[in-house]
């Protein structure tokens, strides 16, 4: 009675019976999969679309603005460079040798102040856009998307 324990039984040649039936399932799936399925599109390619740059003059400097995206609106109306708006609040702003205009967003510049060790505060903020014309100067570049 050479009857092997439990245990050896289970862990012979069942176990690599299934690794390798499925290692060939695997390798036939792969070797099957390019020559029977192929991809083909059935819906048109999306089109991109293009901002169309207007030809907006600067109401500061009376030089073409190229990129609209990059624009403010004046608060008398029209367009400008926003190096030109960062000039014109630098000249107005007396600023101290450690203090900056910085823009922080939404047509709102500050003047940052650098302390001894190195970090920022606002001292000033300025509104340069109003939340209304900044909507409409946002919304002005999106009907530019042809």
């Amino acid at each position: 009675m050479d009857k092997k324990p439990k245990k050896d039984r289970r862990r012979g040649s069942r176990r690599n019976r299934k690794a390798k039936g499925g290692q060939k399932k695997v390798e036939q799936e792969i070797l099957l999969q390019p020559s029977e399925k192929k991809f083909t599109a059935t819906l048109p390619p999306l089109p991109v679309k293009k901002v169309v740059e207007p030809k907006e003059e600067c109401v500061m400097c009376k030089k073409p603005i190229t990129l609209i995206a990059n624009a403010l609106t004046h608060p008398q109306g029209g367009y400008c460079h926003f190096d030109c708006v960062l000039a014109s609040l630098t000249e107005k702003e007396h600023l101290k040798e450690n203090q900056t205009i910085s823009y922080i967003g939404r047509g709102m510049f500050a003047i940052a102040e650098k302390d001894s060790e190195g970090s920022y505060t606002f001292i000033k903020r300025i509104e340069w856009e109003s939340p209304e014309s900044f909507a409409a100067m946002k919304k002005y570049v999106e009907e530019m998307k042809a």
